[in-house]
């Protein structure tokens, strides 16, 4: 027997007019109280096919590849938060030139998408066009932009506090008498990196003492390895890295040059894979709340498009984790006098 509205309402805990809009499509009622009476009628077996106030709602979601655990963690969480509003995904990769990004926004708008999310794009790049983005604006269509800030484009734009994790990690190693740090990063016109050599060399200049340097490769397993090389080889005890996959690949950075983690070189990582744990020693790490800023892109896209035709411009930040595990420790003695080659 098909369940009553008022069934509906007291499983939803809402009124039964409540009911009546979120079934009917009509206005007045927020995304989290449309959610849940959906989630009601379903489990009381209400069937919801072509209803209008059910009307399947399709978000398009960007990310650079799935080969990197942090963003395939994002395509999972963006997915699981769409799908529990009732919103379908279609997710492209691999969007490496301009064109390419224009290209999945093109196929996202004819797919009939009703908002964008966008993880580590062109938005990113400093000198990056940002043309296609504006255009996706104009029509109208929310826009979630995650890891790049663009003055010049209205958009929700979401990030982790990378000043907060690059000062909390320092403090750790200054903390554990470490003298001579470095930070290993990828492409220097990126947005991230950016922000996180601002704060490592402004967190540094206020230590008196401490010696420090940047190492630019790439955000890669390769480019972890390589950046240790350098770093350790140059005396440096202490190493931040870019995500965690970049962090795996300093541990055997390290590990080539005959010296040991952390007893003579202590790396930290960032964004806290699901392997971070499993390493050997385990990384310690800088933990991003993806499912926090997944579910505020969600939200970004989801209502944004509800209620202004032009997207007004947020700026949203979460507040990161250093995760203490096992590859830090200790300075050794002498380390950071070690000569720089």
């Amino acid at each position: 027997m098909k369940p009553r509205l008022i069934d509906i309402a007291q499983r939803a805990d809402v009124s039964e007019a409540t009911v009546s809009r979120v079934l009917n499509g009509k206005p007045g009622v927020t995304e989290e109280t449309r959610s849940a009476v959906l989630e009601a009628a379903r489990d009381l077996g209400r069937d919801l096919t072509g209803l209008p106030g059910t009307r399947e709602r399709l978000v398009g979601v960007l990310v650079p590849d799935l080969e990197n655990p942090i963003f395939a963690q994002w395509a999972e969480r963006v997915e699981a938060e769409l799908f529990q509003r009732g919103a379908a995904t279609l997710i492209a990769v691999r969007a490496r030139t301009v064109e390419r990004e224009q290209e999945a926004f093109e196929r996202f708008l004819r797919a009939g998408a009703c908002g964008i999310v966008v993880v580590s794009g062109h938005h990113a790049q400093e000198e990056g066009s940002v043309g296609h983005y504006r255009a996706i604006v104009q029509q109208g269509i929310p826009l979630a932009l995650v890891n790049g800030v663009r003055p010049d484009l209205d958009a929700t734009y979401i990030s982790t506090d990378d000043d907060r994790a690059v000062r909390m990690s320092i403090a750790h190693l200054r903390e554990l008498g470490h003298t001579a740090i470095a930070l290993a990063v990828g492409d220097e016109r990126t947005w991230p990196v950016r922000e996180k050599v601002r704060a490592f060399e402004q967190a540094l200049a206020a230590e008196s003492g401490v010696r420090g340097t940047v190492a630019y490769t790439d955000f890669s397993y390769a480019g972890g390895y390589q950046a240790a090389r350098e770093v350790a080889a140059a005396g440096c005890t202490g190493l931040l890295c870019g995500p965690d996959v970049m962090a795996a690949g300093a541990l055997e950075g390290v590990r080539s040059l005959g010296l040991a983690v952390p007893g003579d070189v202590s790396v930290i990582g960032y964004d806290d894979a699901q392997w971070a744990a499993m390493t050997s020693p385990a990384l310690t790490t800088v933990r991003q709340s993806v499912p926090e800023m997944a579910r505020a892109a969600v939200r970004a896209v989801l209502e944004g498009g509800e209620h202004s035709r032009r997207p007004a411009r947020t700026e949203l930040q979460t507040i990161p984790q250093l995760i203490v595990r096992g590859t830090t420790g200790a300075a050794p003695r002498g380390g950071a006098d070690a000569p720089e080659s």
